[in-house]
């Protein structure tokens, strides 16, 4: 067993780690041994200022809509194996109340050569990998969710992000 690290652990610390909504695991398992490591699943931090204007214009042509700098934006974003729970999470009444907020600009995309259709949302392909390259590595199933202040402050939840937290944090100054 591994921390976030790589460095070993012991089978408490591994568990007890896991119990905090922080940490997710993966496992591997052979035919000597099951080799498990625990990655974090929250994140904070900051974009510099080059990076966010970048990231925004991106962002700009990909989903064809100006974005409003003043505002936060919170992207869902999903991989192929995700479409169940991007389906679900498109139905979220919490979700729903937070894309509806005037203060927010919210997005729903998918993984690069992943087209997903919804009758409620447009999900945007993210065709040129900077999402996923910017906040999304490494690769975590089961939907993530970035929260992207206008000061390039972010917060990210990866893997089956809280959809009670996620709403939470968007409208919070932090």
């Amino acid at each position: 067993m591994f921390d976030e690290n790589g460095k070993a652990i012991g089978e408490k610390e591994f568990f007890s780690k896991l119990k905090s909504e922080t940490y997710y695991k993966r496992a591997i398992v052979n035919d000597t041994a099951v080799i498990a490591k625990i990655y974090v699943r929250i994140l904070e931090g900051k974009l510099d200022t080059s990076s966010y204007t970048n990231f925004m214009s991106f962002l700009e042509k990909t989903v064809n809509t100006k974005i409003d700098t003043t505002k936060t934006v919170v992207i869902y974003f999903f991989y192929e194996s995700d479409k169940r729970l991007a389906k679900h999470y498109a139905n979220t009444k919490n979700l729903k109340e937070l894309n509806n907020n005037p203060s927010v600009q919210t997005f729903y995309m998918t993984e690069k050569g992943f087209h997903y259709k919804n009758r409620k949302h447009i999900f945007y392909e993210d065709s040129l990998d900077l999402v996923k390259q910017t906040f999304f590595i490494p690769n975590v199933c089961c939907g993530s969710a970035v929260i992207l202040k206008p000061n390039g402050n972010y917060y990210k939840e990866l893997g089956e992000f809280n959809s009670y937290k996620i709403p939470e944090k968007a409208l919070s100054d932090w």
